[in-house]
């Protein structure tokens, strides 16, 4: 599994060479961000995987560098993007279609009242965040 700031730079390269190939890719963008293999068809399936334990349901601003975020879970896919702090994150499909960039983790359409559903867990093991100050 990659640490965070490589994570974090893996989607920077990807928002700046990556073309638009992630398409409706939400969840393995984040997968392959974090070095993963693939653990769910969906962001929402990999939600509905995650233990409700390891969900966190929070203000914008206390979700850790590195998170998992997701969004959209009343619909068929969800989505899911990567937590790059300071309120930001990595998502496809928000800015370009297919391709993967920077946008505000309170995007009305992915959060409610502010707050969005996080989580560090993966079949494969608890990604190491950064915690925020």
């Amino acid at each position: 599994m990659r640490d965070v700031k490589s994570a974090l730079a893996w989607m920077h390269d990807q928002s700046l060479h990556g073309g638009p190939k992630w398409q409706h890719k939400c969840q393995s963008s984040v997968r392959s961000a974090l070095g993963l293999p693939a653990w769910a068809t969906s962001a929402r399936k990999a939600y509905e995987m995650t233990p409700k334990s390891e969900l966190h349901y929070t203000p914008v601003s206390e979700v850790p560098t590195g998170a998992i975020c997701y969004g959209l879970l009343n619909t068929t896919y969800g989505h899911a993007w990567l937590a790059a702090g300071n309120g930001m994150g990595y998502s496809v499909d928000y800015k370009r279609r297919g391709y993967i960039d920077l946008c505000p983790l309170s995007l009305p359409a992915w959060t409610k009242d502010n707050k969005v559903h996080w989580s560090t867990w993966t079949p494969m093991g608890h990604v190491k965040v950064v915690k925020p100050r």
